[in-house]
């Protein structure tokens, strides 16, 4: 029987086509050691990829979930943090203006006036607080800010209450305009209405209602509006009416002091919503994670005595073709 041999050309595509296969199964039985996920999905599971896209989808979900209430979570801080600041300031100025009482001299009142304008300019810049590029007590519009600048509402405040004589007018021109849909939250409040609910979980849901227009917010900034008053020139050559206003604009605070605890007790009810939502979330994604790996998992080991063996096999052949990329014809002779 006569012997078949290869020729020179032939035997070179046979070795480049071995070769791309061995590097092919180096590459991918690589992957599979480090990821110890199976390279080829369609063969690990069949062709059946109805269990993997059910996961996968799944997954993605669970992404754009974790996304959402990270950043409900990240806003719902920020506005704790910004009520806590204003109580801090309403609490502080109402202990302030309650205390002095008859003892009031016009130097005290005065000092009181222009410390309670200064508490009213921060809470204003605690309502414009942005976290990120969103504006978090303007509701449903956090491309701008929550609240006109304080100048601008004070001095709007010195027109409402030109003309009255006792710090009862004062007060109720005070509260008046910031009670009228067509006051405070019309030409001071420059935000939108609540902002809708964020899917947290499936079927769960949170709202996080708060806005510079609040009742206990708008309430908050009334008494300190009213107290700074005293430092626009309210009642001035009147100092008993203007000890007056600045004890109702203490007492004012002082009311408003149980809504605002409402306010941060709700609020601080959704935090943990969320914080409690991201934890099962996060436990989902894990329980899926584990799924995905029993379905295309690969044994670590067999892979990697796979490996192993397949790159020997492609020494080898690099060695042969070596060899024979030297052979001459007194050699083969």
């Amino acid at each position: 029987m006569s012997a078949v041999s290869l020729g020179d050309l032939a035997r070179t595509f046979l070795l480049r086509r071995q070769n791309a296969a061995l590097k092919a199964d180096v590459q991918r039985l690589s992957t599979e050691v480090v990821t110890g996920v199976a390279a080829d999905v369609h063969q690990k599971t069949g062709g059946d990829l109805s269990a993997l896209q059910a996961i996968d989808g799944s997954l993605t979900v669970l992404a754009a979930r974790a996304s959402a209430t990270g950043e409900a979570a990240s806003i719902a801080s920020a506005l704790q943090t910004g009520l806590a600041r204003l109580d801090g300031l309403a609490s502080d100025m109402s202990m302030k203006l309650l205390s002095v009482g008859n003892n009031a001299t016009a130097m005290t009142t005065d000092q009181l006036g222009e410390e309670a304008e200064e508490a009213f300019r921060t809470a204003v810049a605690t309502l414009n607080t942005r976290v990120g590029d969103r504006s978090i007590f303007a509701g449903t519009r956090p491309q701008q800010a929550a609240v006109l600048d304080a100048d601008t509402i004070l001095t709007a405040l010195d027109t409402v209450i030109a003309g009255a004589t006792t710090a009862a007018d004062v007060q109720t021109a005070i509260e008046a305009w910031f009670d009228d849909p067509s006051g405070y939250s019309a030409l001071a409040y420059t935000g939108g209405g609540r902002p809708a609910s964020v899917t947290i979980a499936t079927g769960e849901t949170v709202a996080l209602e708060v806005t510079a227009d609040s009742s206990a917010i708008r309430d908050s900034l009334k008494g300190l509006a009213l107290a700074a008053m005293l430092n626009r020139g309210a009642l001035s050559g009147a100092p008993s009416e203007r000890v007056s206003l600045g004890e109702r604009a203490g007492s004012a605070l002082l009311q408003g002091q149980t809504a605002r605890v409402d306010l941060g007790a709700r609020l601080g009810r959704a935090e943990a919503r969320i914080h409690s939502a991201t934890i099962s979330n996060a436990a989902e994604v894990t329980s899926l994670q584990m799924a995905r790996k029993e379905l295309l998992g690969t044994d670590e080991y067999e892979t990697a005595t796979l490996l192993k063996a397949t790159q020997a096999q492609l020494e080898t052949l690099y060695n042969l073709t070596v060899r024979l990329s030297q052979m001459s014809l007194t050699d083969y002779l």
